[in-house]
């Protein structure tokens, strides 16, 4: 466990034996597959709630960073919002990338769900992990804590920022802590009135497709922003709006309705009107060489070790950032006389 959290669990110990009560709490965690029965069973023996509080504790603080996200996630769960707020500045952030493996708190069935359902875009053919931009828009999304707000990534086209926004909920436990509501990507794109419109009237009619709330697409834009936010409020409370390049500051106050909002764009200065907090994340345009050289090796399925000379002045020349145009790179392997 980071120390970080460690330290936060340590600080707070003592109002957390004294309020919980364990067994709610224990079931998620076992869930999560962060607690075994058997000690589930130890904590149960305990003659009184603080003693089952306080050994469920001291597991804990012998565990790894996800059994302290699992634990802030019962603690919401069950109605544990205050004591919740006491740990939320030790939360931990856990890169999601593991090999390719379904795990606890990585890719799961859960997220693949989830990230479907809300159209979410999949990896590229050829990905490699931005580990630090990844953990530092997580750490923004989660200075939301749960209120409406903003989280902007910014940088050239071509950098990788939509990657890297599908990649930062690409996470079991962080998509259960923070945004267990849900996820909802939606592409805007250079727009005018009439496009967004459609955008919105699309959007609404993903929110609510049982027709519950209405029947009827709307019919203007302030509509659909009201619809937008009756629906977010009480059909999807706790999830995710992701706008992905937004060219425009207009097009935002139609977004602009109590909601968290992680979005994608070339100039950061789009959310200057917006109300709420706003978090923004650089991404700067190129990978640098050893990035390069790996999308290289997997764009030709070889060893980055293994690549001829041609492969630097390649990566020279195309400044290869991760969502490079395959065309120009077949290009330029054609060019070197590479595979």
């Amino acid at each position: 466990m980071d120390a970080k959290a460690r330290n936060c669990l340590l600080q707070h110990r003592e109002a957390l034996e004294r309020d919980i009560k364990t067994s709610y709490i224990m079931d998620r965690m076992i869930n999560d597959g962060v607690l075994t029965v058997s000690e589930e069973e130890k904590v149960k023996n305990e003659p009184t709630q603080q003693q089952r509080a306080a050994l469920l504790i001291k597991m804990i603080l012998k565990k790894d960073n996800y059994s302290y996200i699992s634990f802030y996630n019962a603690l919401i769960h069950e109605g544990y919002k205050d004591l919740a707020a006491l740990l939320h500045s030790g939360i931990p952030v856990i890169s999601s990338s593991n090999g390719g493996k379904d795990s606890v708190g990585g890719i799961t069935s859960y997220v693949k769900t989830v990230l479907c359902e809300g159209g979410v875009p999949q990896r590229p053919v050829v990905f490699v992990t931005r580990k630090e931009l990844v953990n530092a828009i997580r750490q923004n999304l989660f200075k939301l804590n749960g209120e409406p707000g903003w989280v902007v990534i910014y940088g050239m086209a071509g950098c990788g920022k939509s990657v890297l926004a599908a990649e930062a909920v690409r996470d079991h436990f962080f998509l259960d802590g923070c945004f267990p509501g849900g996820v909802h990507w939606v592409s805007i794109g250079k727009q005018d009135k009439s496009g967004l419109l459609m955008k919105l009237q699309n959007l609404c009619t993903r929110l609510d497709q049982d027709e519950s709330f209405s029947q009827r697409l709307p019919l203007n834009i302030e509509e659909a922003k009201d619809r937008l936010r009756i629906l977010m409020l009480h059909k999807h409370p706790r999830s995710l709006l992701i706008l992905d390049d937004i060219w425009d500051p207009w097009v935002l106050k139609a977004f602009d309705n109590q909601c968290q909002i992680l979005l994608t764009t070339r100039d950061k200065s789009v959310t200057d009107s917006v109300m709420g907090p706003k978090y923004v994340v650089s991404v700067e345009s190129g990978l640098g060489k050893e990035k390069g050289l790996e999308i290289l090796s997997l764009f030709v399925s070889m060893k980055k070790a293994d690549l001829p000379e041609q492969a630097h002045s390649i990566i020279k020349e195309c400044k290869v950032v991760e969502c490079c145009h395959w065309g120009v790179l077949t290009d330029l392997l054609h060019k070197w006389n590479l595979p």
